[in-house]
């Protein structure tokens, strides 16, 4: 059976702010938010005082001065609201993985098989709601089988918790509103006399589409839509906020931890858990992420990557004590989770083969690097799938799990034999060429105001452009020159010489370039 809990939270950017500021605002304080729209300010949110009194969202801050001369109001901040939102919702994760935000005010959560490990449905409704009271923040709960009956009845039933087959009864006494509809659509109905959701359904859903006659189709299709995911005709899934990390292991505390050895200490023992069951799954962890919880309700994250698949444990908490420090208890930790959310899987390794060992060896002090200066400070080369030697190869940081040229399939290609430079210039340089025939080798080049005298000359070696990817559809001809110093360079010719009847799309002059050097 699915379960459902949707927390409301009526009075979020009052809450926000009031954290933010560190300053809890008394009951008698009469105080709301404004925001400025079309030169006119308006209340954006109100207190509960300020509710008391008649005020609400939407009011002009000179109609609520005329009720109220001394109200005190601040300017919201919606960004920070919604910012501090997501934070809120990645706090409950620790409930459920699957967490979704709900408009601005709204969190849904998908706790199926979940309520047990709480000590029941009711404990874990309790528990949510006494974690955001002690946070400072005003919640409304509720736990159905849908997501609609759960909305419903967490703004117009808060507390209630409806079992399988229930939710028609438990919603049937509440308000249309309470279908997400919109104003309009609300309104229309409240005037057909239809002003519970119990009216709508003792009614023939013919006899519901015929009263509904005349108005528009967007309504009715809305009403229907928004009726059968309230009753489960309908399903309604929920997008999680973050996607669901392949394995996960948990570590609870007592009493918060507010210092780092406690930590540090619940991190090896997570970090043991966490490769027991990577073993029993035959894979190897990519990246990891531990997440601290705190008692105050925000979430504290750690971020490490492996450059291959591993399972050594020493290795894993050497990446995450380069980060610890930057943790900050606060009033302490009360959760960590350690979470894979990327692994591959772990083939078993030669005992005594050098190359793997030096691989290994390199992957870790990659890994070390990284952690210590950061993702981006360690790249690496990544081999593409392309002929063009500017393109054969990119720099990516460590870590990256993008395709290469096998991933793609050209590892049953040929390879070229022809010898490529050490140093391939970033972009090839134009240079002005002297040939004994017009298609041939090189015999002089000037290239930087230098002239050149060429004495060998390996080539052509030619490789088409990419269709694909370029206009320009011209082929290059590499070849390989030394000249009197003995230096040697890689230059090409881009195009052919037109030839009347043979090449007669040809229309360009063909063009040289220098495009490396060789040792």
């Amino acid at each position: 059976m699915r379960r459902i809990v949707s927390l409301w939270l009526p009075q979020w950017p009052i809450d926000r702010y009031s954290r933010a500021s560190n300053n809890t605002l008394q009951a008698e304080t009469v105080f709301a938010l404004t925001e400025t729209a079309q030169q006119t300010q308006r209340l954006y949110a109100v207190g509960p005082a300020a509710r008391a009194l008649g005020l609400t969202a939407g009011m002009t801050l000179a109609e609520a001065r005329a009720i109220h001369p001394a109200i005190i109001t601040d300017t919201a901040n919606p960004a920070a609201d919604a910012n501090a939102l997501e934070a809120l919702a990645r706090y409950l994760v620790r409930y459920s993985p699957l967490v979704a935000l709900d408009g601005r005010d709204g969190i849904l959560m998908d706790v199926t098989g979940c309520p047990h490990l709480f000590g029941g449905e009711q404990a874990m409704l309790a528990d949510i709601k006494n974690r955001l009271a002690r946070a400072g923040i005003t919640a409304c709960a509720a736990m159905a089988e849908t997501v609609g009956a759960a909305w419903a009845l967490a703004r117009y039933k808060a507390g209630s918790i409806v079992n399988k087959g229930t939710s028609l009864d438990a919603i049937t006494p509440l308000p249309m509103r309470a279908l997400r509809l919109d104003d309009a659509t609300s309104l229309m109905l409240n005037r057909l006399g239809l002003k519970t959701i119990g009216s709508i359904t003792e009614l023939p859903r013919a006899a519901l589409a015929r009263r509904f006659r005349g108005n528009p189709a967007k309504a009715v299709t809305e009403l229907l839509e928004r009726l059968d995911q309230t009753l489960g005709r309908r399903d309604e899934p929920i997008s999680p906020l973050t996607p669901l990390p392949e394995w996960q292991v948990k570590q609870a505390f007592m009493e918060p931890a507010q210092h780092l050895e406690q930590v540090d200490h619940a991190l090896a023992s997570l970090v043991d858990d966490l490769c027991l069951v990577l073993a029993e799954g035959e894979r190897g962890a990519r990246r990891l992420r531990l997440d601290a919880y705190r008692v105050d309700g925000t979430v504290q994250s750690l971020l490490v990557g492996l450059t291959r698949p591993s399972r050594d444990k020493a290795h894993m908490l050497r990446l995450f004590n380069e980060k610890l420090s930057g943790l900050d208890a606060g009033f302490g930790f009360d959760l960590l989770t350690l979470s894979a959310l990327e692994s591959e899987r772990l083939m078993p390794a030669q005992v005594g083969d050098l190359r793997q060992e030096e691989a290994h060896s390199t992957a870790l002090l990659m890994d070390r690097l990284a952690a210590r200066l950061g993702p981006g400070a360690v790249l690496r080369l990544r081999h593409n799938a392309s002929h063009l030697p500017e393109r054969a190869q990119t720099v990516t940081t460590q870590g990256s799990r993008t395709l290469g040229a096998r991933g793609l399939g050209w590892d049953n290609c040929p390879t070229t034999t022809a010898p490529r430079p050490l140093r391939l210039l970033p972009r090839p340089e134009p240079v002005d060429v002297l040939s004994a025939v017009p298609e041939g080798a090189p015999r002089s080049f000037r290239w930087r105001r230098v002239e050149h005298r060429v004495v060998r000359a390996e080539g052509p070696e030619r490789i088409a452009n990419e269709w694909w990817t370029s206009a320009d559809d011209r082929s290059r001809d590499y070849y390989r020159v030394e000249v009197t110093g003995g230096s040697r360079f890689w230059l090409f010719r881009r195009g052919l010489y037109p030839v009347p009847g043979v090449r007669p799309g040809e229309s360009e002059l063909p063009d040289w370039f220098l495009h490396g050097f060789f040792a």
